[in-house]
């Protein structure tokens, strides 16, 4: 069965790929997020490279749509998506779910495209060879299911202080719980490209030891960054973030 072809419009919510931009670099969300959280990264294109948030459906403006619950099936939607917008400068990124998403895609597009990324950047995401056996709850009775998502602090706690807003979500992050429940480790060749890896201090989902096991996965350079943070800390040092994105590119371009 082909992959489902996704309208780019809705694929890529704050504009489509700049083929002109010098690095286009596709950011995916984390569990239960959706693009809106890289907004104002869509704005912070310079010299170096232009971000472009990445939509999964079921969220944001693709809420209408049912959302994947397999993990293959919806890393080979997001690759055959961008695979026309990639070009031969391109980098990926992504935050916990994102970062699995952004490596899974890394290899689609690498062997589809005969290119690889720029750089492959991960945040609060553990090396994809470690066990996650906390992901495995997507099936939980709803108040169990709930109890287990707010331990692992894994969602902004604000979701659920509101239980109108709550019951809307809970059908998006089930499934998104389901996706990463389903994804399924193939060793692999390391990445024929450069990686940098985040990674919090204070992240009890996701030990600095797991992230630095990044370094196994690829053939080119790999360089830690670690906030003095929580799972979330991405909301708190974006603009640090980025900058280290641009610092990797510039040393790829050098």
């Amino acid at each position: 069965m082909s992959p489902t072809r996704d309208d780019p419009a809705v694929v890529f919510p704050f504009g489509l790929p700049d083929p002109e931009a010098p690095v286009r670099v596709f950011c995916l969300p984390y569990a239960g997020g959706g693009a809106g959280l890289y907004r104002t990264w869509a704005h912070r294109g310079d010299a170096d490279a232009t971000f472009v948030p990445v939509q999964l459906p079921g969220r944001e403006n693709r809420f209408h749509e049912e959302p994947e619950k397999d993990f293959d099936t919806l890393a080979e939607r997001l690759a055959t998506a961008i695979a026309p917008w990639a070009g031969d400068r391109y980098a990926l990124f992504g935050h916990s779910m994102g970062g699995m998403l952004a490596y899974e895609i890394a290899h689609r597009l690498a062997e589809s495209t005969g290119t690889p990324a720029r750089l492959l950047a991960v945040s609060a995401c553990a090396a994809p060879d470690v066990e996650r056996p906390e992901w495995r709850i997507h099936d939980l009775p709803r108040e169990e299911f709930v109890a287990q998502v707010r331990r692992l602090n894994g969602t902004p706690r604000e979701l659920f202080e509101d239980e109108d807003l709550l019951d809307l979500c809970l059908p998006r992050i089930r499934a998104d719980f389901s996706v990463l429940a389903s994804y399924r480790y193939r060793p692999r060749s390391p990445l024929a490209m450069p990686v940098t890896a985040f990674g919090g201090t204070r992240d009890d989902q996701v030990p600095t030891w797991s992230v630095e096991n990044w370094r196994e996965h690829t053939d080119g350079d790999f360089r830690l960054h670690l906030m003095d943070d929580d799972h979330f800390f991405l909301h708190r040092h974006e603009q640090a973030v980025a900058e280290h994105i641009r610092d990797a590119l510039r040393r790829v371009s050098a």
